[in-house]
């Protein structure tokens, strides 16, 4: 059997310095003004990222799902996410980089996090695509954002706060998983934290008793909301997060398959290639070549 190409860790951004200040708390650059953007090859960032495209068309690979970029396109990735994208014409528009100390701020408490959908990692699409309308109608915000990070007053960054949490209520209004959120209420909140909890212990719980128990719910209601709003089991959610981190770990290492299968708490590495392929389509391996390669 031949050996798998060793893979080369992809580039991880620690900090945001578009600015040149010397210090990264939020951060704030238009895609024109930028020459090493778009980035095609996989990287990911350890702060929050949003990419707002007035002018783009091309291609965005984001946690090995592929999303199309286009005008008025909105991407919002967090801490760990992996990702590159490509356009085909220069692009325009803006890249907002808010550090997790920023983001922490704005949002003191998990629910309030878990109001905005695109921010979720285990369901809930993150990408938006606006109306020229739509679009246009919230640039301002944008031009405010960057006004005051340009002449950085007193006060700029709770201004900029409070611009931020505009745009993305904005954002959020316009986001489709919010439509049937009236009649679903409590189980939209209870999946909410179900996947905040499943990306703090999905390495640490091995049943759904466990994250039933730490959400003070039976299994069977945990169950039920999960369902209702987002059509799948709580299992299956917390599958979806640990093949996820498989194919982070496939493409950002040279760890062996086995390694890897150990490492997320499988103890048998056959069962695992089997539950990889179930989950992405291909083979440990093929996918791993597959990804080896900056995106077209």
């Amino acid at each position: 059997m031949a050996a798998l190409p060793q893979a080369e860790p992809f580039p991880t951004f620690e900090t945001s310095d578009f600015s040149g200040a010397g210090t990264f708390y939020f951060d704030l650059v238009r895609l024109q003004d930028r020459n090493d953007i778009p980035r095609g090859f996989l990287h990911r960032h350890n702060y929050y990222h949003l990419l707002w495209m007035t002018r783009a068309q091309g291609s965005h690979l984001l946690d090995f799902e592929q999303f199309e970029v286009r005008d008025h396109a909105v991407f919002f990735l967090t801490p760990g996410q992996v990702h590159a994208w490509t356009s085909s014409v220069a692009p325009r528009g803006y890249v907002l980089n808010i550090s997790t100390e920023f983001f922490a701020r704005m949002f003191p408490r998990a629910d309030d996090v878990a109001k905005f959908p695109f921010f979720h990692l285990t369901h809930g699409s993150p990408a938006l695509y606006l109306t020229r309308e739509q679009h246009d109608g919230m640039l301002p915000l944008l031009q405010q954002i960057e006004q005051e990070t340009l002449e950085r007053d007193t006060g700029c960054f709770d201004v900029v706060r409070s611009y931020l949490l505009i745009l993305l209520t904005k954002l959020r209004r316009l986001y489709p998983v919010d439509e049937p959120e009236a009649d679903a209420g409590p189980s939209h909140t209870l999946t909410r934290r179900l996947s905040l909890l499943i990306e703090e212990r999905y390495l640490d719980f091995s049943t759904m008793r466990q994250y039933a128990d730490a959400l003070c719910v039976s299994e069977r209601q945990l169950n039920d909301a999960v369902k209702r709003t987002v059509g799948q089991t709580a299992g299956q959610l917390v599958q979806a997060r640990i093949a996820l981190e498989a194919k982070r770990l496939l493409t950002n290492t040279a760890k062996g398959v086995s390694e890897i299968a150990f490492q997320l708490n499988f103890e048998d590495p056959a069962y695992f290639a089997r539950f990889f392929k179930k989950h992405s389509g291909s083979t440990p391996g093929d996918f791993r070549r597959k990804y080896s390669h900056p995106i077209e």
